[in-house]
């Protein structure tokens, strides 16, 4: 092969080298991205999970008589 070939092929090589690590570098940010999305998204239906708790035992406890704040210290012998 002539010096030109090599030369050639040595710069081919080293493009696809670098535009796989481009490549790479982009997948890696969307799954980074993806990965904190799904982070965000559980943490939100924890929320959700915690406030339909809290909806349902109130409908649930609707027609019960209720305590103030005040009484409940009072009840457990706190301040």
């Amino acid at each position: 092969m002539s010096r030109a070939m090599l030369l050639q092929f040595a710069e081919s090589v080293i493009e696809k080298t670098f535009m796989t690590k481009a490549l790479q570098q982009t997948v890696d940010r969307s799954i980074s991205l993806k990965r904190e999305q799904i982070a965000t998204l559980r943490e939100e239906l924890e929320d959700l999970n915690d406030y339909l708790d809290l909806v349902e035992a109130r409908v649930r406890d609707q027609d019960k008589p209720r305590l103030t704040h005040m009484a409940v210290k009072k009840r457990y012998g706190l301040k």
